[in-house]
């Protein structure tokens, strides 16, 4: 059963028992929430994020009141004084450290704060598997990012990132002091498939997701990153393999040069439709970050064209990196049916077991670390 917190009375301190619900009140701090009201749709990935957040707050922390709030806007003193109101403040996930979908000279990230307004806030700060999403070749962060950042770890109770990669990353823009308090937490969604209990189809199935926003920070060279996807597809549907487009945001752009047998929707739907869609595939090759931790998480075999490091990061903490290949890799149609083949080779159930109980472990280790400190720093 999950420890919980209780209020007693003002001046009491936090029970913590295995009998208690906890009724904290937790504001979900992110870029993709629709303000006061619930994480918002569209990106399947960030449907998925948002919809893991709610499932970890009502299982740690059962009947917390749960109050969202928009990232992405330049904070005022008035927007401390709400934050104050609250008992814990969770940044909430996604790859929120990145300047472009957010431009500002505050932080130069998807938090609009200064240092100065993130030293008023009083409560608990959990930074929960945030990801450092600048793409290759994109300008670097701005000083107010460093500003903001290390504020922002000293004053954290937790601060975590979904990746090695992000940890290593952030740990350039930060003190010295600070740099052994950012621990690596992986992202909830590699969890949510729990909520669902879905089983694992056997289907002679292969699945695409390949990013069409901001295509040209992902592929140096369009044409040939397409040729070399054509090849592929070719020789899977030589093999008897079903191909399938699947839609994150954006992604049916290579549908326009490239035939597959059909086509499934992910924008905008339901966290138990994604899910449940990716249960029922075996291999699924993508450049989008949750278009590979979801598939994984779901038992599926999966395969990286990589144009953004996230991609490497992750594979590199699941001991899998051999099945990322730099998409600008002229051999690269001909190492995606090689290591296709490796993937049907070895024994896949047993390694995804193995690696899916390193990541449970990790997250369940950190949240009883994260109880013990919230217990002890928030007074009630």
């Amino acid at each position: 059963m999950v420890v919980g917190f209780q209020k007693v009375s003002k001046t009491s301190t936090i029970i913590m028992s295995h009998e208690q619900d906890a009724l904290m009140k937790i504001i979900e701090l992110g870029g993709k929430v629709v303000e006061g009201v619930q994480v918002g749709r569209g990106n399947a990935g960030d449907t998925a994020v948002g919809d893991a957040f709610s499932y970890l707050f009502q299982k740690e922390f059962p009947n917390s009141k749960v109050q969202f709030m928009q990232s992405r806007k330049i904070f005022t003193k008035q927007d401390v004084d709400e934050i104050n109101k609250a008992d814990v403040l969770f940044l909430a996930g996604g790859g929120l450290f990145l300047y472009d979908t957010f431009r500002n000279d505050v932080s130069d990230w998807q938090w609009g704060i200064s240092p100065e307004l993130i030293e008023m806030i009083k409560i608990p700060i959990v930074v929960y598997a945030l990801g450092y999403n600048k793409f290759r070749g994109q300008r670097e962060f701005k000083k107010c990012f460093n500003d903001t950042i290390n504020k922002l770890v000293e004053k954290s109770v937790f601060f975590s990132l979904r990746n090695s990669g992000s940890i290593r990353s952030i740990r350039r823009h930060i003190d010295f002091q600070l740099r052994d308090k950012v621990q690596l937490n992986f992202c909830p969604t590699l969890l949510l498939r729990e909520k669902f209990q879905f089983h694992k189809s056997k289907t002679k199935s292969v699945a695409f997701v390949l990013g069409g926003d901001r295509i040209m920070n992902r592929h140096k060279n369009l044409e040939t990153f397409v040729q070399h996807i054509q090849t592929f597809v070719d020789y899977l549907k030589k093999q008897g393999y079903e191909t399938i487009l699947i839609n994150h945001l954006h992604d049916y752009w290579i549908a326009r040069y490239v035939k597959f047998d059909r086509f499934i929707e992910l924008f905008d739907r339901p966290s138990e439709y994604i899910y449940e869609v990716y249960s029922e595939i075996d291999t699924v090759i993508s450049d989008r970050g949750h278009g590979q931790m979801v598939p994984f998480s779901c038992g599926c075999k999966i395969l990286s064209p990589v144009s953004h490091d996230k991609l490497n990061w992750f594979l590199e903490d699941i001991e899998l990196e051999e099945f990322g290949i730099e998409e600008s890799d002229e051999e690269l149609s001909n190492k995606l049916i090689s290591k296709f083949n490796k993937l049907h080779e070895i024994d896949w159930p047993q390694i995804h077991a193995a690696k899916m109980a390193k990541i449970s472990k990790t997250n369940h280790d950190n949240m009883i670390m994260l109880k013990s400190k919230l217990r002890k720093t928030i007074s009630l």
